[in-house]
Order: structure tokens, then C-alpha cells, then sequence
């Protein structure tokens, strides 16, 4: 490090892909945007920078590429380490690649003045859907401060102030965006946190991001697991974020590996694997029972629709089609404790078009109280699925023999 007075950026010139496009990163974080950063940071914009080889380190600074769009800046005893957006905004977390490299950095570095900045690039695209704000507010949860957020948002970003308080808004945001998530959050019990989430692709920045805010919120009696869902070979999140979320020191990592689900599905016959659980919620969303609409989630059930002890006894399946029928998220509804037991003991069925049906010769207090607590009778058109259908017609020919 140059032995002056003046600021110095270090950066790593080569993007993941300059070899590929030509284009590096001098080229999309220029002098200019540099010197409107160090104002903002140190409230001075006569700098040094210092672009560097993919084999440049030092104890802040690893070897490799610029994994995203990072900075360095250092002044006096201060280390700031800067993540910059795209300039065209693509897809929903290409914008934040470089951000859960930021925190690694910060976090393993053993600097005593260690700071998280994120400064907006005057882009193009849509820099504030409900996705993104959600990984803004995750950002600042985790200690980053936005340069010029009110430059680039209409509105504030606020961190979250508990775990609950990430799981309303993901309930709230879900009810205008449909799409799949990379990371469910649910409770099992009262002070247990499930997290199901991807390690593969760009889904393993989100789920990274979730898990350190989720582990910065996390309170003493509070226990979390991370069910990691994997895809092929990439069965573990990267290594250097799993020794992070471990040293954090809340939560427990469990990989769902279909080896462990093909066990779980040997040993058990009412199966609640994490497979099954994370399907339940890619394809029904959160925890929700059909029939009265409870969202109490310690109370909410994965019910299956064809019983997995069913499945097991048909012969003309082999083993793998039966563990994939049994954690199919097609295979279930999200039921309260109460219907989820009306429905294992048949005092209620589904008709072939979703109608809630009640078992003859039903006990007078058994309807009256059925009455009271079922709010729906019909089964919304997205969960009839041609899957659900096939399920359904072997539950019912099962019962009726």
C-alpha cells in the first residue's frame, strides 16, 4: 500500500466473464463513480486506486477473479469494502453476487475499523421489485450502508428488526408475487426456525444473504436449521459460507441429500422429510391450512394425499418412483392439526373436482364443530393439478377397499 495521505482503492480489473465479453470492471466503475464514493464515505474525493491481477492478495484481499462488483478502500486504520450494482439490471439477484462476497471478506477479516457499503450504478431495469427490497433490507440487517440509495430508490430501506419480522414480510410480498423463492423460512414449534434453502445457481447468494441476517436477528431460546435443498451435485452451499454461518453460531446446517431422504423414506411411514416439506412449499406457498385458513405455522401439516404407507405397498413401483411420489409437493396439502386428523381418519375426503366432502353418519357435535371450523369447501383451481388429481384417485380407491 502506497505510503501516503490519500485514500487507495484496490480492485481486482477482471470480471468473472471479461475474458469472455471484454469488458472490465475500470470500465463499469469508473474514476468518476470512485471519486463520489470516496466523498461519501470520507467526505474527500482525491484518491489512488490500484487495479490489480487475479493473482494480487493481501490479508484483506483474496486471489481470483472479482467475484461481482467489489471495492476496497482503505484509509488510515479503516477498511471499507464496497459492492456495486449492475448497470443493466437483469435478473433478481444479479445485482447482489458480490454482496455475500462483501460480507465474507468483512466477516473473516480481524480488522479492528471494518465497514459494508453497496452503491447504486445509475442503471437500467427495475432496482426496486419486492425481491429486491427484500434483499436490500436483508443487506442492511447485516451491517451494509447504502451510498446513494436515495438517489436510486423512492423509498428507504429499513432492516428488519426480528426473524418474525422477515417471515410477515415474505407473507405479505408473496400475496403480489407468486414466483418461487430460493429460501422458505417456517416454524415447526414455537421457538423453532426451519429454513429450507437452494444451493444451487444464483439461488445460493439469497439463501446465504437470509441465513447471516437470520443468524444476526437470532435470539438465545431461538433455534434455527438450514435444511440445505440440493440439485445434482451441488449438494452443500459454498464452503467458505457454511464455515461463516457456522462460526455465527445459530444455526444448525442439515443437507437433504436424496441418500437421506431415500433412509427417511425406509424407516417411516408418515414421512415429513425436508424434501417434502420444501416441495410443499414451492409449489403451495407458506403454511396455510386449506379448509379453515389458519397460518398459525407450528400448528400446520404436510398432509399426503396419497399416504406414503400406500405407496409403499404398490408393487409395480420401484423404489426411487415411490420416494418421488412420496415427497412430490403435489402430494399434499398444508392442513391444521384438527383437519389434518379428520382427514387421516376419514371423517373428511376430497371429491375429484376439490369439494371438501364429511363421512356419513357423522355424530351431530362432530358436524356442528366441523361447521364452525371450516371456513373453506373447495380447493382453489392451482392446486387441482393433473398430479394432484392422480394422487387424490389413489387415495380415494385405497379407502374405498
Amino acid at each position: 500500500m502506497p505510503n501516503n495521505n490519500l485514500p487507495l482503492f484496490v480492485i481486482k480489473k477482471n470480471l468473472q466473464k471479461s475474458s469472455q465479453t471484454g469488458i472490465f470492471f475500470d470500465q463499469v466503475v469508473t474514476k468518476g463513480i470512485l471519486a463520489d464514493v470516496c466523498q461519501k464515505i470520507l467526505g474527500i474525493n482525491k484518491f489512488n486506486v490500484q487495479y490489480v491481477n487475479n493473482d494480487y492478495h493481501d490479508r484483506f484481499v483474496p486471489k481470483g477473479y472479482n467475484k461481482g462488483r467489489l471495492a476496497v478502500l482503505y484509509y488510515g486504520n479503516d477498511i471499507h469494502f464496497i459492492s456495486f450494482s449492475e448497470k443493466d439490471i437483469g435478473g433478481r439477484n444479479s445485482s447482489i453476487q458480490s454482496v455475500p462476497t462483501a460480507f465474507n471478506m468483512f466477516y473473516l477479516t480481524n480488522a479492528t475499523h471494518k465497514h459494508l457499503h453497496y452503491y447504486f450504478i445509475n442503471q437500467t431495469g427495475n432496482a426496486q421489485t419486492d425481491y429486491q427490497i427484500l434483499m436490500y433490507r436483508l443487506m442492511k440487517t447485516i451491517g451494509f450502508k447504502f451510498l446513494n440509495d436515495d438517489i436510486a430508490l423512492s423509498q428507504s430501506i429499513q432492516a428488519f428488526s426480528s426473524i418474525d419480522d422477515i417471515m410477515n414480510y415474505r407473507r405479505q410480498t408473496s400475496q403480489r408475487n407468486q414466483s418461487n423463492n430460493s429460501t422458505y423460512i417456517t416454524k415447526s414449534e414455537r421457538r423453532k426456525y426451519d429454513i429450507y434453502g437452494k444451493t444451487y445457481g444464483a439461488n445460493k447468494y439469497e439463501t446465504s444473504l437470509m441465513c447471516y441476517a437470520l443468524s444476526k436477528l437470532a435470539k438465545a431460546q431461538q433455534i434455527l436449521t438450514l435444511y440445505e435443498v440440493s440439485e445434482g451435485d451441488l449438494i452443500e452451499l459454498p464452503e467458505i459460507v457454511r464455515q461463516i454461518i457456522v462460526d455465527m453460531g445459530n444455526i444448525q446446517i442439515i443437507p437433504t441429500d436424496m441418500q437421506l431422504e431415500r433412509r427417511e423414506f425406509a424407516e417411516h411411514n408418515s414421512l415429513r422429510s425436508p424434501r417434502y416439506i420444501f416441495n410443499l412449499l414451492e409449489h403451495l406457498g407458506e403454511k396455510h391450512c386449506a379448509f379453515c385458513n389458519c397460518k398459525i405455522p407450528e400448528i400446520i401439516q404436510g398432509a399426503h394425499i396419497w399416504p406414503v404407507s400406500q405407496i409403499k405397498n404398490t408393487h409395480s413401483l420401484s423404489q426411487d418412483q415411490k420416494l418421488e411420489h412420496a415427497i412430490s409437493g403435489h402430494n399434499g396439502l398444508w392442513l391444521c392439526e384438527n383437519h389434518h386428523k379428520m382427514f387421516d381418519e376419514g371423517m373428511i375426503s376430497i371429491s375429484s373436482d376439490g369439494r371438501l366432502i364429511y363421512a356419513d353418519n357423522l355424530p351431530s357435535s362432530y358436524i356442528d364443530f366441523m361447521d364452525e371450523t371450516t371456513a373453506t369447501t373447495m380447493l382453489p383451481p392451482e392446486v387441482l393439478t393433473d398430479q394432484f388429481r392422480f394422487y387424490l384417485s389413489q387415495r380415494n380407491i385405497s379407502f374405498a377397499n
